[in-house]
């Protein structure tokens, strides 16, 4: 499934790129959770991490437009897939900008919107299906590992900490990280693994994860730092 946000302030436009993905769908046997909203203040107010891809229209009327509301999405997620919709194929070039994936002119054209699916789906789909398993008490909850902010240990427990909830399983850290792969997660101390994607700030003995302070081991510090370091420079090569 690939979580979709379409941003764009004309009932009728939404309508027809909510068409389009039907279209892809049953071309493609690819399934599409689609959430709209009818202005970009709106969108990033509500933004939570949980979307694959957005289709952002370029110009809203008189109010923040598709570039700007780019932009403040970057400052919150650098890895999440921009689409502009634009009835002007020069204002596409700015996407660059915010590292947009693609565009897609007005009015939308399901045939050669098929065409430019084949390739965003290939970058992100792989991204959009990492899950994890987690075995809480009484239920197995799957996560979207990308999400994860950090995990912290409690006793004997493990608790995953995402825009979905705090979740706990009785596991070690360890095992818990195999789970993760070799994703963005490096350890700040014994008992807390964060993921560098929503690290905004480092201190001296702390760093800022998603609004939230977490403390590094002195021990730690050196390797975290270099850590995060290297996520920076791969994100920009």
């Amino acid at each position: 499934m690939i979580s979709v946000a379409i941003v764009d302030d004309e009932k009728v436009e939404r309508e027809r790129i909510r068409a389009a993905l039907d279209f892809v769908a049953k071309k493609k046997e690819v399934y599409f959770n689609i959430e709209e909203f009818a202005s970009a203040e709106t969108f990033l107010i509500k933004y939570n991490y949980n979307f694959d891809l957005i289709f952002m229209d370029v110009l809203f009327g008189k109010e923040q437009n598709g570039m700007d509301a780019a932009r403040e999405l970057r400052k919150m997620d650098t890895e999440v897939g921009i689409v502009f919709v634009t009835n002007m194929a020069q204002m596409a070039i700015a996407g660059y900008e915010v590292e947009a994936l693609d565009f897609v002119l007005k009015p939308v054209e399901k045939r050669a919107f098929l065409l430019k699916m084949d390739r965003i789906i290939a970058r992100i789909g792989k991204q959009s299906e990492e899950f994890i398993s987690v075995n809480c008490e009484r239920e197995v909850i799957r996560l979207r590992a990308r999400l994860i902010r950090y995990l912290v240990v409690d006793d004997h427990y493990v608790e995953y900490h995402s825009p979905e909830g705090v979740f706990a399983e009785y596991i070690t850290l360890s095992a818990a990280e195999k789970k993760l792969g070799s994703g963005n997660f490096c350890r700040c101390d014994r008992g807390c693994l964060v993921n560098l994607r929503y690290v905004s700030q480092i201190t001296k003995d702390s760093c800022i994860v998603d609004g939230e302070e977490l403390t590094i081991a002195r021990q730690r510090r050196a390797e975290f730092r270099q850590a995060f370091a290297d996520y920076l420079c791969g994100m920009r090569g």
